[in-house]
């Protein structure tokens, strides 16, 4: 059974027995006890449904075809493993923006702990501020990892230490910067490795019942293509961020964070959304800058995908132009991965390219059309909900053209 043909069936049982205005991003499944079999099975009777404004229901999804497959899903898992896990399965694109989530105390000293110990492997650094951001890195975890009271009183000492070394210690965060924390904290654990990884990937699954990324199946990827199992990452540490952006953004079958070790490229001269390699007159098909990808990279294009963000920019009439205000022009790399995945998909071989620039910009074209997809750290001003031409927040722009595309 297919994790495609689930996600359909899930679908169809939803139209017939959940109408509801908002709409679904993930659902899941969790296990129970059969006593008719004394096996495991999953039931279908409370299902956990979450919509796109992050809001969670349960219905009951028994007597549809969605429930029989699931039960044969079931059986064809123990068959083969003898275990059974809860299933996620991802309906929907899920919100163009999300608000942050609040963090509990332990979580927001684990992130302290997480930049004070990159930042002292920050290069010009006297042997003292060293030793000084290494014993605030310490004594951050430590607090987190063995003070179990529920206000931990250390909390103003924490923040008044985090603001001498402009550290962050946030009351709440977007899933960004919990993705962000995430790559330093890996970078940091990878600093004495050699070679030393590309990226390091964490499969979605479930702790419980609940969605989480597992740091315990962390893989290694490395730039000649090869692979590793590596333990080092499943920390307290790494481990509280992964589940507050977890909360933030489900993890669903299949899916996989990638945590690049390399800072994606940022912005050095001019505004990006305006530089344009492309000569006056020519077709970026024949012009596009930057190396060449392959069908075959395209397959795993997430893997040249540096930044966590994108803003898509389309050619019109020679120029770069963002997509209308009812179109947010901002996506998540996943998005970007499944939108160049598509377009090959939709292609006949030899009638599109695909190159990426030395800024990590990433160019799509056939003789008719193309696009390109910047990331966000090229553009200093950008802002999560806002238009990246315009910097009006989207509730306030209609559905026209921004001005300031171009």
């Amino acid at each position: 059974m297919t994790t495609a043909h689930l996600i359909n069936a899930a679908r169809e049982a939803l139209t017939s027995r959940y109408i509801h205005e908002r709409a679904v991003n993930t659902l899941t499944v969790t296990t129970t006890h059969d006593p008719a079999h004394h096996t495991l099975t999953y039931n279908s009777e409370s299902v956990a449904v979450r919509h796109d404004d992050g809001t969670l229901a349960y219905i009951d999804l028994t007597n549809t075809e969605f429930a029989e497959d699931l039960d044969a899903h079931a059986d064809d898992l123990l068959a083969a493993s003898g275990n059974l896990h809860p299933l996620t399965l991802r309906l929907g694109p899920g919100p163009a923006t999300q608000p942050p989530a609040e963090l509990n105390a332990h979580t927001r000293l684990f992130i302290l702990s997480i930049h004070a110990r990159a930042a002292a492997h920050r290069p010009g650094l006297h042997g003292n501020q060293v030793l000084e951001l290494a014993n605030l890195a310490y004594e951050a975890n430590d607090t987190a990892r063995h003070d179990h009271s529920h206000r931990l009183p250390q909390l103003e000492f924490y923040a008044r230490w985090a603001a001498d070394h402009e550290l962050p210690f946030p009351r709440e965060a977007a899933a960004p910067f919990l993705t962000q924390t995430a790559r330093l904290a890996v970078r940091t654990m990878s600093h004495h490795l050699q070679p030393c990884p590309l990226a390091v990937e964490l499969p979605a699954g479930h702790l419980g019942d609940a969605p989480a990324w597992l740091a315990h199946d962390a893989i290694t990827r490395f730039r000649d293509g090869a692979t590793g199992h590596e333990h080092r990452y499943n920390t307290p540490a790494l481990r509280a961020v992964l589940q507050s952006l977890a909360e933030l953004q489900t993890p669903a079958a299949g899916d996989r964070l990638s945590l690049y070790l390399t800072d994606p490229p940022v912005s050095t001269t001019g505004r990006a959304l305006d530089r344009d390699p492309i000569p006056e007159d020519a077709p970026v098909y024949d012009a596009m800058p930057g190396a060449i990808i392959t069908g075959e990279q395209v397959r795993r294009i997430a893997d040249l995908l540096e930044a966590d963000q994108y803003v898509i920019q389309l050619r019109t009439a020679g120029t770069w132009r963002l997509p209308n205000h009812d179109e947010p022009a901002t996506l998540s790399r996943r998005q970007v991965a499944a939108a160049l995945r598509r377009v090959r998909d939709r292609s006949t071989v030899g009638t599109i390219r695909f190159s990426r620039d030395s800024d990590g910009t990433v160019y799509v074209s056939d003789s008719a059309q193309a696009a390109r997809y910047l990331p966000t750290t090229l553009l200093p001003d950008h802002r999560d909900g806002r238009c990246p031409g315009c910097h009006t927040p989207y509730g306030d722009t209609g559905d026209g053209p921004c001005d300031l595309a171009a």
